[in-house]
């Protein structure tokens, strides 16, 4: 029988973790299929094993699918076979797998890409992979400018800082 002292320690364990965090682990997910196939998406049991379908019933190609989940759950992505034809486009007719685990950052954003292959972006990941794009951007700019030999070194680099300081700032 509960009682409202068992009832409140119950409710307190269950709200422990995220408040120990100091972060929730709740996270929405979007998921993109560009993969030129449909797919289902199942939530993997982490104790069972377990596959629970989560798409009803299932993924087009070119749709997008958001999803509630915590950090920690992992996820199995399955090609279906094409309607018309009854077979997957793995080798062998076989329907091919992928997966991918969700992670403590927000805004993520699984893409299933061609081959049924997962690539999984986060906002962290999506500015390092800007940054990089911004850098390689002004590096190429200062050694066309180098190679030139027209500009002195002061002046690349000013041009070199200047190019970082627009491409943060859009």
């Amino acid at each position: 029988m509960k009682t409202p002292t068992t009832t409140f320690l119950s409710i307190l364990l269950l709200v422990i973790p995220t408040w120990a965090r100091g972060r929730p682990v709740e996270r929405a997910i979007k998921i993109m299929n560009e993969s030129g196939r449909r797919v289902e998406i199942h939530w993997i049991h982490p104790d069972t094993g377990e596959l629970v379908l989560q798409s009803t019933p299932d993924v087009l190609n070119g749709a997008s699918f958001a999803l509630n989940s915590f950090v920690g759950h992992s996820f199995e992505v399955n090609e279906l076979p094409a309607k018309r034809t009854g077979v997957c486009a793995g080798e062998n007719n076989e329907c091919r797998v992928d997966y991918f685990t969700v992670n403590d950052k927000d805004d993520q954003i699984i893409f299933i890409r061609e081959g049924i292959i997962v690539e999984h972006l986060d906002s962290h990941a999506i500015a390092d992979k800007s940054a990089a794009d911004l850098l390689l951007e002004c590096k190429s700019n200062a050694k066309n400018q180098l190679l030139s030999s027209t500009s002195d070194p002061t002046s690349i680099l000013d041009d070199m800082t200047s190019c970082v300081q627009k491409g943060i700032a859009k």
